[in-house]
Order: structure tokens, then C-alpha cells, then sequence
């Protein structure tokens, strides 16, 4: 079958997040993690087919969701896990939180890498928690660890570190040993690892496998809580449903207790469309793949002909962290929306010398805001 990417879908008009946040309409948005194109029309027929029924109430989870998630992880990377280990949520942003609600006592601390997406920050000031940086280093627009740093600030207060992998902005797909080097850190602080791995099925290194954290030792294993969605790899982050996966019962049954009266019923139009993408989304996804790794080519062929600009991979994920601290902007930021190309701010990030930009989107528009971009550079002084 034949998957349609190419065709401009009109976003307004559905209140979309992305598409509403520009006042000027002429600007292309292409900050929020969210790609405009339908997803799987298996998904869209399931939902059709749930709507008809006509009652929305109170929704169990799908009787084999969990196993479907347990195989894609064995497929995929060779993960094995146990279906008790999995806790459904409504979405992997209330994972971070509930996190931190399950580790963090008052006056204990998480370790944050920077730059990161935000909620990871909000996650420690909701809970009334302390929160410690630690720089990423950037190696040859690679964002990278920085183990002596972690090293070196970690301490008996910080009870949780924050890891994204892959890494959103930078879309760095850590390898096993960056990984374990981090554990072995961990583990000598006795500092359990909040992973969020919701980007780990939008692969670019084709000859590489996601590496789960929990899979590295068995401190890692039992140390650890991973989260995992099927919205960013399926489009559908209007459906928030997400799992936090967690092999060591006492701190699972603890996560467990403190979602109560917290974290909402996930909605049955999200069990849904999550089922359904599980089940019958693969071709889809793989089409997806294909078309991501030609924009993906694109965005950095092009950006790399802009001089000041510089962009490496991203190696996974569909966002481009592009490093414009050579291109002399005081605000590369509205420099990129001025020339109608609606980036994601840095700072949001922690750093105002980048941008993010979603490529995401049919090739025309990606096309189109390139050459904004291009002719907004050498039209400058």
C-alpha cells in the first residue's frame, strides 16, 4: 500500500496547538513535535469504528495492548520484558512528573542534562524539587554527555537523573557504552535514572538498534524507570496514552500509588488509536521512516550551504537542533520567524544560540521554508 505524505492538509481549522501559535498566518509552523501528516489509516478506521458506538464512558484497557508493546520491544531491540512491569498513563510528560513525585523527597534533587525539552525542568519546580544542570557537550554538533561534569556534581542529594534518548533537541541516538558510562555513575551514587525514550522508534542509523537503558545491567534494570509512547511515532500527541516501564516492583508499586488522584483515565479513543497503531501501523511506519530520512537529508544539505548555520544528523527524531552561534544573530530565533519560518525557540531549550525546527511535514512546505531561510541569509546587511 501506498502511504500519502505529499498532501498539504489544512491544520487551523481543527484548533491544531502547531498551527495556532503564529499570529501571522503566512508563517510556516514547524516548532511543536508534531508532524502534519495523517496517521495510519488503520488507526483513523478504528476510531471511526469506536465513535459509532456512540458511548464514550469510563474505558479499560485494551486486553492485549501491553502484549503488543512487549513484542514491538522484542522485535525491535531485543528488550524483554515482563507485561507487570508496564504502568499505562496518560501521556509520557505525566510520567516525568509522577517521577519525580515517586523519587523525589523534599530537599532531594534531580540532575538535569541542558540543553532539554523544558518539561523535564517543569517536572522538578511541580513537585517543589531541586534541579541541578549538568551542560551537554557539543562535539561536532553531536550533544554528548558529559561524564566528568555528572561526575563531579552528582551527590547524595540528587536522587534521580533525567535522561532523553533520543536526545530531543539534539537527536542523538546514545550508543550502549555512552549509556552504561552513565549508569556506572548512577550506580555508585546509588541515583536512580528516569529515561524518557518516547523518540526510540524514529531511527535514522539504519545499522544501529535502539539501546533501552533498563537493558544495559541489572543496576539499570532496577534502577530505572523508561518511558515509552506510540503518539510521537504514530502522530497522534492529541491521543496521549503512554507507558512507564518499571522491572523493580517496590518502585513500580510506588509510581502506582502516586498517580493516584493525579494522573486522569486515559482517554478510549487514545487506548484506540494506541491499539491499532501497535497492531496494524508497521507499513505505515516504515513509509513514514523513508520519507522522514529524505527531509532529514534535505534540512541538512541545505542548511549546511547557509554559512553561520550548522546542523549534525539529527540520528533520530524528526527535529533538526540547528546551531546558528557563527551566523553573528543576536536572536537567531526571531531572525528565523521574521523570515516566516516558525522555529522553535532555543532558550525554551536552554540555548539561544540554536533553533528547532520540525521537518516533520509534507516535502513542499519543507522545500518552502528552506528557501525562506535561504534568501532571509543572503539578504542580511
Amino acid at each position: 500500500m501506498k502511504y500519502d505524505f505529499d498532501t498539504i492538509i489544512d491544520r487551523v481549522e481543527t484548533r491544531s496547538t502547531k498551527w495556532l501559535k503564529f499570529d501571522d498566518p503566512d508563517i510556516l509552523p514547524m516548532w511543536v513535535a508534531d508532524m502534519d501528516f495523517q496517521c495510519p489509516p488503520e488507526v483513523i478506521d478504528a476510531i471511526k469504528n469506536r465513535a459509532d458506538q456512540g458511548i464514550y464512558g469510563y474505558t479499560e484497557r485494551p486486553i492485549e495492548l501491553t502484549s503488543l508493546l512487549q513484542q514491538r520491544l522484542a522485535e525491535r531491540s531485543g528488550w524483554e520484558i515482563d507485561p507487570e512491569w508496564v504502568t499505562w498513563m496518560p501521556g509520557v510528560v505525566v510520567g516525568l512528573n509522577v517521577a519525580c513525585r515517586t523519587t523525589l523527597s523534599p530537599g532531594d534533587i534531580a540532575m538535569v542534562p541542558s540543553p532539554i525539552y523544558r518539561p523535564f525542568v517543569y517536572a522538578t519546580d511541580n513537585m517543589n524539587r531541586g534541579m541541578l544542570k549538568t551542560d551537554l557537550i557539543n562535539v561536532q554538533g553531536r550533544l554528548e554527555l558529559d561524564y566528568e561534569s555528572i561526575d563531579e556534581l552528582i551527590n547524595e542529594d540528587v536522587k534521580m537523573f533525567f535522561f532523553c534518548n533520543p536526545h530531543n533537541p539534539g537527536g542523538t541516538m546514545f550508543k550502549k557504552e555512552e549509556i552504561k558510562k552513565l549508569v556506572d555513575i548512577c550506580e555508585k551514587n546509588k541515583t536512580i535514572i528516569c529515561a524518557d525514550e518516547i523518540h526510540s522508534d524514529l531511527l535514522f542509523e539504519t545499522n544501529r538498534k535502539h539501546v533501552h537503558l533498563a537493558q544495559t545491567n541489572e543496576y539499570a534494570a532496577n534502577n530505572s524507570i523508561t518511558l515509552l509512547s506510540p503518539t510521537k511515532t504514530f502522530n497522534m500527541q492529541g491521543l496521549p496514552c503512554g507507558a512507564a516501564i518499571i522491572p523493580n516492583p517496590e518502585l513500580r508499586q510506588e509510581f502506582r500509588r502516586n498517580m493516584r488522584g493525579i494522573a486522569a483515565h486515559i482517554g478510549v479513543f487514545a487506548y484506540t488509536a494506541a491499539e491499532a497503531a501497535y497492531r496494524h501501523g508497521e507499513p505505515w511506519y516504515q513509509a513514514l521512516m523513508e520519507y522522514l530520512i529524505e527531509n532529514r537529508n534535505l534540512v541538512r544539505n541545505e542548511i549546511g550551504k547557509i554559512e553561520g548555520l550548522s546542523l549534525y544528523g539529527p540520528e533520530a527524531t524528526y527535529l533538526a537542533w540547528i546551531d546558528c552561534s557563527d551566523s553573528g544573530l543576536d536572536d537567531p530565533s526571531d531572525f528565523f520567524i521574521n523570515a516566516g519560518v516558525g522555529v522553535h525557540r532555543g532558550d525554551y531549550f536552554g540555548d539561544n544560540k540554536f533553533v528547532r525546527l520540525n521537518f516533520g511535514c509534507p516535502r513542499s512546505r519543507l522545500e518552502e521554508a528552506l528557501s525562506r531561510i535561504k534568501k532571509a541569509f543572503s539578504q542580511r546587511n
